[in-house]
């Protein structure tokens, strides 16, 4: 027979077990030699790889990513056809990317400033998910035919907080190898 303070110590038992599993993981260092980018994530990271068709052509979409309680940790690069990028000028990638984003999220542009990683300029944005849910603080850098998007998801509030930080400032580029 279960009495009251078994059950208690049960559940107990239970919710300490689900804390754990969602609790700190141990930092993840990635160093992608193919995506020529190294990040700190804060928990193990999975990744997942798409090709879009768009009408700048085909795009090669590269994901890594990580979540951790109610956050989440992104790095995604997309390769845009040969060209595409001189052709378009970074300020409309970025704007593109910037305003797919919010579309994606539901979510609306709070603001958006200049952001610099070494020589590249990028584009930092705070996009308010809908009725402020969440909030996301993402920094888009150009490289070439490449747009790199590293994005934190969490908390309304907390997209200055250290764990957002660490992850975004943690990004880095890694030099391309030399042409054969």
């Amino acid at each position: 027979m279960k009495t009251p303070f078994r059950r208690i110590g049960c559940k107990a038992c239970v919710l300490f077990a689900l804390l754990a599993a969602t609790g700190r993981a141990d930092p993840t260092a990635v160093e992608d030699a193919d995506g020529h980018f190294a990040a700190t994530f804060p928990a193990a990271v999975s990744r997942s790889n798409q090709i879009l068709d768009t009408d700048a052509g085909q795009i090669i979409m590269c994901k890594a990513y990580a979540a951790q309680g109610a956050a989440s940790f992104t790095v995604i690069y997309c390769d845009y056809p040969e060209g595409y990028v001189a052709s378009t000028g970074a300020p409309s990638i970025f704007k593109g990317a910037a305003k797919d984003a919010a579309d994606t999220a539901k979510g609306t542009i709070r603001s958006q400033g200049d952001c610099r990683l070494g020589d590249v300029a990028g584009l930092e944005v705070l996009i308010d998910g809908p009725n402020r849910e969440f909030v996301e603080r993402m920094r888009l850098y150009v490289v070439g035919d490449r747009l790199f998007q590293v994005t934190y998801t969490g908390r309304p509030n907390s997209e200055a907080g250290k764990d957002a930080l660490d992850f975004l400032d943690s990004f880095r580029l890694l030099p391309a190898p030399a042409s054969k």
